[in-house]
């Protein structure tokens, strides 16, 4: 589409994406119009392992930079036992799960430690009683 700005003549350039309607919208002027959005809306991927000043960081939403991260350790790993042919990848997959269910089950203890802490300092004995059965299932549920 060519354009004019103050006696400049130039052509418009929109981005080649594919929109959709949406159900809102309204009428200006006379016309009607909708709301249009991308089809598909691209998603930075994490930016993992970098540092300024020797101090580690990365980039993106933690939960993604976790699983990243994860992925990442898990593919070195495959890596180096495929090399070595010591390990197979089921064994590998199989060490990487009982490391995150350690990880699962020490945060859940260290939570629970949290909240019976709290209790104690309110002095409420009913979730104090309450959270001492919990602890008592963690400790039956290994």
């Amino acid at each position: 589409m060519k354009l004019t700005y103050r006696g400049v003549n130039y052509e418009s350039s929109v981005p080649n994406m594919e929109m959709t309607e949406g159900g809102i919208g309204g009428q200006y002027r006379g016309v009607n119009w909708k709301q249009r959005y991308p089809r598909h809306i691209p998603v930075p991927q994490p930016v993992v392992g970098l540092k300024y000043r020797g101090a580690s960081y990365s980039l993106g939403h933690p939960i993604d930079v976790e699983a990243s991260l994860v992925r990442r350790q898990y593919t070195e790993t495959a890596k180096t036992q495929l090399r070595a042919n010591q390990v197979s990848t089921a064994s590998s997959r199989q060490r990487v799960l009982e490391e995150l269910n350690h990880t699962h089950i020490a945060n859940i203890r260290q939570n629970l430690e949290h909240r019976l802490q709290v209790a104690r300092a309110r002095g409420d004995k009913k979730l104090i009683q309450m959270l001492e059965v919990e602890a008592e299932q963690l400790v039956t549920n290994k």
